[in-house]
């Protein structure tokens, strides 16, 4: 059986959906090791007047911006070059990411004061 190549626009719509996808857990990873920081009273001094609160807020601002960011690219790519990807399976993942990862800032940042 011979395999059919990829259509084109397959390899930068997968190299662009892998660079979004990292910049998102990274920063997110990133900033959990900052958050660490907050449960070290011997360290909280190098976060200056930073709150958990004002981290999880921007977290949850940038993860947002983030999900929107690779909505619309995937959507873009879709529409111009790979028709067959980023369907309704790939955006619920996507919508499913984002949300649970600004559910865990939210409750880093208000704790058991948060009630959905």
């Amino acid at each position: 059986m011979s395999q059919q190549a990829p259509p084109p626009g397959f390899s930068a719509y997968e190299d662009g959906k892998h660079r979004r996808y990292s910049l998102l857990f990274g920063v997110n990873g990133g900033a959990f090791a900052i958050a660490k920081l907050f449960g070290d009273p011997n360290l909280a001094h190098l976060l200056g007047g930073l709150t958990l609160a004002h981290l999880a807020a921007g977290m949850i601002l940038f993860s947002i911006v983030m999900v929107v960011d690779i909505f619309a690219f995937g959507e873009n790519m879709r529409k111009r070059y790979v028709p067959d990807q980023f369907g309704p399976i790939g955006k619920a993942v996507l919508l499913m990411i984002g949300l649970l990862i600004c559910a865990g800032w939210f409750f880093a940042g208000w704790g058991a004061r948060a009630t959905i």
